[in-house]
């Protein structure tokens, strides 16, 4: 028996979970039967942790808590190679006894090397095991999840705190008639305070705004080191990072400018080795290239993509150009809700014109602007949307502002506090 991971296992059942604010997840979407593997997947410390202590808790009440064990796979104590895993149910059996029924959560799986042949034996061969996995990495969404997997996995993406679950954390109790209470300016602050530094849990908990800035940079450092580097052992860690603070100075990326900028810089690099950083990034959850849209596969390549972040914090606290670009942090914090709820995303664009989301899926624009108080500004961006709804034959159009709302010329204005609340 393995010494170390017993002692991770033994202390699991000793210390349980810890004091929990609960997160928005319906726990009906995970099914007794068929029989599935539970992944979930998103960037490192967005709380993928706690969903699955959550739901622990939820199935403690139907389940006696020896059927339940949970092992963290970045422990340092537990070796980084197949036969951890391979030794798991033993080493549960001989502290415990053989078990009717398992129910294994097991976090930062993807770790160990083979996790993807472990989880599809286990599955495939032990009827009375369930498996509960997690990792900060795309390759275990449902997107990219091995084709081992696939059919037998169902994938759940974590983001940082939507801005109702800030809310909850603030323990800021929302009026049933916000746009009448007497509560909406404090509202408004907690948004912009949302805004501006995002929704990781431990940085919506610290009231400093210093000790915030040390969090976000400490975890970019992590998310870098850990899930970039020396997973995909990039050889060149300072051509990297030198890549990731032009992205963070960046709204759109391509290729050949990039390569051109980087090259300005004394970085002898490919097109090939950037696109592999940004798929990197795109892997660990930590940025979003989003297309143009466009029925012809050539022009979503041949156009820039423009860059979103999983958080606005990493903008606000690593960023020069837009840390005070209050706009482009709302328009950060939309994409990162769409995504939220499932939204495939593009942009478009036009002679004159732009338009900042694209959801092909529901035929829908959306337009984000903070201050549409300027007659100029209301112009250009309903005629923005005006003009791709002729482009697109669509109906639907958005106009996401900080406090207007109301219809223009058929255009929905919607105020950023109710589209986050009211899930338009």
């Amino acid at each position: 028996m393995d010494e170390n991971l017993a002692r991770v296992i033994v202390e699991w059942q000793e210390n349980w979970t810890p004091e929990l604010v609960e997160r928005d997840f319906d726990f009906s979407l995970v099914p007794e039967r068929p029989k599935k593997i539970i992944t979930f997947a998103g960037c490192r410390r967005t709380g993928k942790t706690y969903l699955m202590f959550q739901l622990i808790n939820e199935l403690s009440e139907k389940v006696p808590r020896e059927d339940i064990f949970y092992v963290n796979f970045e422990d340092e104590r537990l070796e980084k190679r197949t036969e951890t895993l391979t030794e798991l149910i033993p080493t549960i059996e001989e502290l415990f006894g053989k078990r009717k029924r398992l129910y294994l959560f097991l976090d930062e799986i993807q770790n160990i090397p083979g996790w993807d042949s472990w989880a599809r034996r286990v599955n495939d061969s032990m009827k009375n095991v369930r498996l509960f996995l997690s990792g900060s990495s795309s390759k275990l969404s449902s997107r990219e999840i091995p084709t081992s997997l696939r059919g037998r996995a169902l994938t759940f993406e974590v983001f940082p705190l939507s801005f109702r679950e800030f809310l909850r954390f603030k323990r800021f109790e929302v009026p049933h008639n916000v746009g009448l209470s007497g509560k909406k300016a404090q509202l408004l602050n907690l948004l912009r305070e949302y805004i501006l530094y995002g929704g990781f849990p431990e940085v919506v908990l610290t009231d400093d705004r210093r000790i915030k800035g040390l969090i976000v940079r400490d975890y970019f450092n992590t998310i870098i080191a850990l899930d970039v580097i020396e997973r995909y052992r990039v050889r060149n860690p300072e051509e990297l990072r030198a890549f990731i603070r032009l992205l963070l100075n960046s709204e759109y990326f391509s290729l050949s400018k990039m390569e051109r900028t980087m090259r300005s810089l004394g970085y002898a690099v490919s097109k090939a080795t950037l696109s592999n950083y940004l798929n990197h990034l795109r892997e660990c959850y930590f940025a979003f290239p989003v297309e143009v849209y466009s029925s012809k596969v050539r022009l979503r390549i041949q156009h820039p993509k423009k860059i979103y972040f999983v958080d606005t914090s990493f903008t606000t606290f690593l960023s020069v150009r837009f840390s005070e670009n209050f706009g482009r942090l709302m328009e950060n914090a939309v994409f990162i809700e769409l995504l939220r709820r499932g939204r495939e995303v593009n942009y478009a664009l036009g002679k004159g014109w732009e338009v900042d989301f694209v959801l092909p899926e529901e035929e829908t624009l959306i337009q984000v602007s903070y201050d549409v108080s300027n007659p100029g500004t209301l112009d250009r961006e309903v005629k923005a949307l005006k003009t791709a709804m002729r482009e697109f034959g669509w109906k639907n159009a958005k106009l996401i502002t900080w406090e207007r709302e109301g219809k223009i010329d058929g255009i929905e204005v919607i105020p950023l506090w109710r589209f986050l609340l009211e899930g338009h």
